[in-house]
């Protein structure tokens, strides 16, 4: 089985990533690790000028069996993004500060059992969202969370400067925003209007500093889950975002909550959009699901309770909900 693995040698260099070292230091527990399985990639370095894509791409044509991404969720998009539609399978070893797509595959975060998991793992299509020609594993967005996102990733930086920085332009542009008034099309009907400060697409379940809007989000069900925050002021915004960090809410009635494969976004002026967190220009856009498009190593457990239907999980938690009330009824 040829395997290439492409590491990213500024990955753990944040002070909030999960696995701090460098580069030769990665390289070499990755190789130790996977050598236990009998696995010995060839070792291809991310640079500015290719942060993965390519060298995926490169890696694919050359009928690599497997590319293992190593590295931030940035790395494991551009890698993934060569990768959309071809035979090679994705393996992916999380050294950043976030690792949104491992944590919604239930990929450990520590080296050696991320390459465990490659090693011994199954092999899973997973879906793909796409505006135009780039892909997201995470999420799409437009709104408020679109402007803010430049502003989280500068508090990753180095220093309390910067970390100041990023909050004090943060919250200025929090209180700046005004609500949107876009059009909706989705699955190509008729066009719904809306009042929005945001609206989230999201093709996994965490996304952003470990958000999680809506706990089924599922990744191989070729739907897009389209997250409208109608009408919040900005108070509930901060203490919504604040709860749904620490786990502690789901939907709240201001907002609404689409499963579709595709939808169309206008704008009565021009909205920042994001894609996994970065720019990615102004409304309006197209946003459409491309099922099972890339193949990805998952521990075996997650496989087989992967596609789970949904009636199931909402009768699931209404049982839940029920023994909760009743629990508390007696108590």
């Amino acid at each position: 089985m040829r395997t290439i693995l492409i590491l990213n040698p500024e990955s753990g260099v944040s002070p909030l990533a999960e696995v701090h070292g460098t580069a030769a230091s990665h390289e070499e527990m990755i190789l130790a690790a996977l050598s236990a399985y009998g696995i010995e990639p060839e070792v291809w370095y991310t640079t500015l000028d290719d942060p993965g894509e390519g060298l995926a791409s490169k890696a694919a044509d050359e009928h690599a069996d497997l590319v293992i991404a190593a590295g931030g969720d940035g790395t494991i998009h551009a890698v993934a993004s060569g990768l959309i539609g071809k035979d090679s399978t994705i393996g992916i070893i999380p050294l950043g500060t976030m690792n949104n797509v491992a944590h919604s595959l239930s990929i450990p975060f520590m080296v050696e059992a991320a390459c465990a998991i490659i090693a011994k793992g199954k092999t899973c299509p997973i879906d793909v969202g796409r505006i135009d020609e780039q892909i997201f594993l995470e999420s799409a967005g437009i709104g408020l969370e679109a402007a803010l996102f430049p502003y989280v990733e500068e508090m990753k930086s180095f220093g309390i400067l910067a970390t100041l920085h990023g909050v004090i332009r943060g919250l200025f542009t929090l209180f700046a925003y005004q609500k949107t008034k876009l059009k909706i099309s989705f699955d190509e009907k008729r066009f719904r209007s809306y009042q929005a400060i945001q609206v989230t697409i999201c093709n996994a379940p965490f996304y952003g500093p470990h958000f999680q809007i809506v706990p089924d989000v599922l990744m191989d069900d070729g739907l897009l889950d389209v997250i409208i925050y109608r009408n919040f002021s900005k108070l509930e915004y901060i203490l919504h975002a604040i709860s749904i960090w620490q786990g502690k809410r789901e939907l709240r009635p201001k907002i609404t909550r689409r499963r579709v494969k595709s939808l169309r976004l206008k704008t009565d002026r021009p909205v920042e959009l994001h894609i996994n967190g970065f720019p990615h220009g102004y409304t309006p856009a197209t946003i459409t699901i491309a099922p099972g498009a890339l193949k990805v190593r998952v521990p075996e457990e997650y496989v087989i309770g992967l596609k789970t239907d949904s009636s199931s999980m909402a009768n699931q938690r209404h049982k839940t909900t029920k023994r909760k009330r009743r629990g508390a009824a007696t108590r």
